[in-house]
């Protein structure tokens, strides 16, 4: 076993018990003073059971002088899991709860208590003798078609070379769960992490994925390889992820589908919880995105860029950046640009190699901090379903989005990103 991993991050299991021989699965959840874990327990519990034997590990946290009132619903929740594996558990599937009390209050969060559970995942699953070995990570208040674990191995069973993969998502749009002002702000800020994917790839950016921390998984191998899951408050998946998506072998599963809460939070900076809170709290009738055009801006350059700069003289790159619109241009300076491509080079030997050491510098990150950038100071960021409409136009998905209503344009995206993958 690959050790060097567990003794840098000082890791100690908490479950004494051996893992079963035929371990495939590790299921995580993180649960602060979650007041609905029954949800994912019973879903999860309903699922087909897969081939191997299956591991649901519930990371029970709360962070330092917490209130009472948390503290009691952590033993709650203890309860509820203890409870879930006596009724549903057996050798094949277990429910296991792991304590992560009084964290330090400057780290605790979901990227903390993550990291707690697909640490004594990996720990457990590379102990196993199962040809495959998964840590899925779902959330404590999701729930998941019944198919959902026979399909994340079915996936690895067929590409046992997978290193990740990203899993089909569905938030409710409609129901009596939640009032109808929830119902349309998580429709639409869905359609805002379709759109800012989907427009991604329309402008040929390679590294453009969901990364939702409840529809995500990947090999303990992998996990490891790539230096386990950060401690961060919020965005902590799309930050794993990233780390993996570059070096390949990275897969999109569409079989099955989680269905993630659309309930308002202030648990994290950040994200679906935070940003249905702000829509409510300020009372917007419509999301606002990144403005379309600049994504477009960017088009040409992530088709030339990667092609024209090998090789290229200081000069040559000037000329190319003086051939972008403005807000690229000025960009391009902030983040040193010349000096990027000139070190590129010096280290890539072929236009392969230079392309992706390209990416690999333009990255996600980067793409993220342009959009930003862009429309800060130069573009305003516009409603979702106009911005949607016109990436749906230009992807034929509709002889008339621009009419459609925010739903219907969601429906039209789960569709595409259903049917199309890389």
């Amino acid at each position: 076993m690959p050790n060097s991993y567990f003794t840098r991050n000082n890791f100690t299991a908490q479950i004494a018990e051996q893992p079963h021989s035929q371990l495939g699965i590790c299921v995580v959840l993180p649960s602060f003073n979650e007041p609905k874990l029954e949800i994912a327990l019973n879903a999860l519990a309903k699922c087909t059971k897969p081939q191997s034997n299956v591991e649901v590990l519930v990371v029970v946290n709360y962070p330092e002088n917490s209130s009472d009132e948390i503290k009691a619903n952590a033993l709650e929740c203890i309860d509820k899991i203890e409870n879930a594996n006596k009724i549903f558990g057996n050798e094949a599937l277990r429910f296991i709860a792991l304590k992560a009390f009084n964290l330090r209050k400057k780290h605790a969060g979901v990227g903390l208590a993550r990291k707690i559970g697909m640490d004594e995942a990996a720990w457990r699953l590379l102990q196993s003798e199962c040809n495959h070995k998964i840590i899925a990570c779902f959330d404590a208040d999701s729930n998941c078609a019944p198919n959902y674990l026979v399909e994340i191995e079915k996936l690895w069973i067929e590409k046992p070379e997978t290193a990740a993969c990203s899993i089909r998502y569905e938030h409710p749009i409609t129901g009596t769960e939640f009032s109808a002002e929830i119902y349309s702000g998580i429709a639409q800020y869905e359609l805002h992490l379709r759109y800012y994917v989907d427009a991604a790839r329309f402008i040929n950016h390679p590294y453009s994925y969901q990364t939702v921390g409840s529809s995500m998984a990947c090999s303990a191998n992998a996990y490891i390889k790539h230096g386990g899951m950060n401690r961060n408050k919020a965005g902590e998946d799309f930050y794993f992820l990233q780390k993996i998506i570059p070096h390949g072998n990275f897969e999109e599963l569409n079989s099955t589908v989680i269905i993630p809460s659309p309930r308002p939070s202030n648990r994290v900076p950040f994200g679906t919880g935070r940003a249905i809170s702000k829509y409510l709290s300020e009372q917007q009738s419509e999301y606002l995105t990144y403005n379309f055009e600049s994504f477009l801006s960017l088009k040409g350059f992530i088709e030339r860029a990667p092609i024209e700069l090998f090789t290229a003289s200081r000069k040559n790159t000037e000329r190319l950046i003086a051939e972008q619109p403005e807000p690229l241009k000025q960009y391009l300076e902030t983040v040193s640009f010349n000096n990027a491509i000139e070190e590129i080079n010096s280290n890539t030997a072929n236009a392969n190699s230079f392309a992706k050491r390209f990416f690999m510098w333009f990255d996600t990150f980067k793409l993220l901090k342009y959009l930003n950038f862009a429309n800060e100071h130069y573009y305003s960021r516009k409603p979702i379903s106009s911005e949607a409409a016109k990436l749906a136009a230009l992807l034929n998905l509709h002889p008339r989005p621009i009419s459609l209503k925010t739903s219907d344009l969601l429906k039209l995206f789960r569709n595409f990103d259903m049917n199309t993958t890389r």
